[in-house]
């Protein structure tokens, strides 16, 4: 007889739902979608979606992107955190806020998980060890004077896809002696939306020195890293030896 696998009754989309629900954060939720920045997309202007700020989750895409032209896999519905952020802007959107927001996700992933190696693979993508995790992508939509930013994140919770070779999950990485509690993911909502929302609603100014030094500690874990970054510059762009890349050209 085989055993039935308890894990697959959890849908972290139908958990996150309750997790906004109970912070009295706007939401919609769907079983399955084309992609829930699509969904956001489909609202940014909408009379009924004019909250500042708008969550859109599910358990199962059909056409999950990632940036460019590149997929968002999963294992199985319901296994990974498939999520859009909504956010109106009083102005449109600099250079460095991609940055601010991947540090945003290194943060909070690192302050509920700090024992497991976080890092970041500039411009987007959340990592463990080799091994990526997360996924963000960012687009700004404008009607006359209002202006949207989406926040697409996507997370491997319970699993991860098997074809992608270098991805991992969280559950993956735990141990026997800490396992995945359901009350640590919550905490990681908590940090991620709060860590979210201060980057998005700080001024267009240049990256702080914290932030700087910050978002190259998180770049510099990563151990196949070819070559260490050096400084990050006010704008984001990266500094290796004698190289300066900007972020979006990575």
């Amino acid at each position: 007889m085989v055993e039935k696998d308890p894990l697959a009754e959890i849908k972290i989309g139908a958990v996150s739902a309750r997790w906004a629900e109970h912070n009295q954060l706007p939401l919609r939720y769907e079983s399955s979608t084309t992609s829930t920045n699509d969904l956001a997309k489909e609202e940014a202007f909408a009379v009924a979606a004019a909250e500042d700020v708008k969550i859109y989750l599910a358990d199962h895409q059909t056409k999950g992107r990632g940036r460019g032209n590149n997929s968002w896999d999963e294992l199985r519905p319901g296994a990974g955190l498939l999520s859009s952020w909504s956010y109106v802007l009083s102005e449109a959107p600099q250079p460095h806020l991609t940055p601010r927001v991947g540090l945003a996700l290194f943060i909070a992933a690192q302050s509920v998980w700090p024992f497991l190696p976080w890092s970041l693979k500039a411009p987007n993508d959340l990592f463990l060890g080799d091994q990526k995790i997360a996924g963000l992508l960012l687009e700004t939509l404008t009607q006359g004077p209002d202006i949207r930013l989406i926040i697409g994140l996507g997370f491997n919770v319970l699993g991860s896809p098997a074809a992608v070779a270098n991805s991992t999950s969280l559950l993956q990485e735990m141990t026997k002696e800490v396992p995945l509690l359901g009350e640590d993911w919550a905490a990681f909502l908590d940090h991620w939306f709060l860590e979210l929302t201060d980057a998005v609603s700080k001024p267009p100014t240049a990256l702080t020195t914290t932030e700087r030094e910050s978002l190259k500690f998180a770049l510099n874990q990563r151990p196949s890293l070819s070559q260490k970054i050096t400084a990050i510059r006010g704008d984001g762009s990266l500094e290796s030896g004698s190289k300066i890349t900007s972020w979006m050209d990575l």
